[in-house]
């Protein structure tokens, strides 16, 4: 397991060719949901171009955790990292 910028993921889960996940959206290649084969690079691509802010909006797009569900707490995770919603407000005046 490996800690950067608070955020946690399980590196003896990662399949893909870098084999240590310091962080979300760092292997591509790793298997975020399990029980459909959905890559990281298919859900962090997704919530990028489509704007996805929810578990259920991930859920329609990509089919990542419509499984067993096990997955949902590193989908919150990626949502927090890349979804529009988490990016700060540029300006505040009003």
């Amino acid at each position: 397991m490996t800690t950067l910028t608070s955020i946690t993921v399980e590196t003896e889960d990662c399949v893909g060719v870098c084999q240590s996940c310091p962080s979300v959206g760092s292997c591509g290649d790793r298997l975020v949901c399990r029980c459909l084969k959905i890559t990281e690079h298919d859900i962090v691509t997704s919530i990028r171009t489509i704007g996805l802010t929810t578990i259920d909006e991930v859920k329609a797009a990509t089919g990542a955790g419509d499984g067993c569900t096990c997955c949902h707490r590193e989908l919150r995770q990626y949502l927090a990292v890349y979804s529009p919603s988490s990016s700060p407000n540029m300006c505040s005046a009003k």
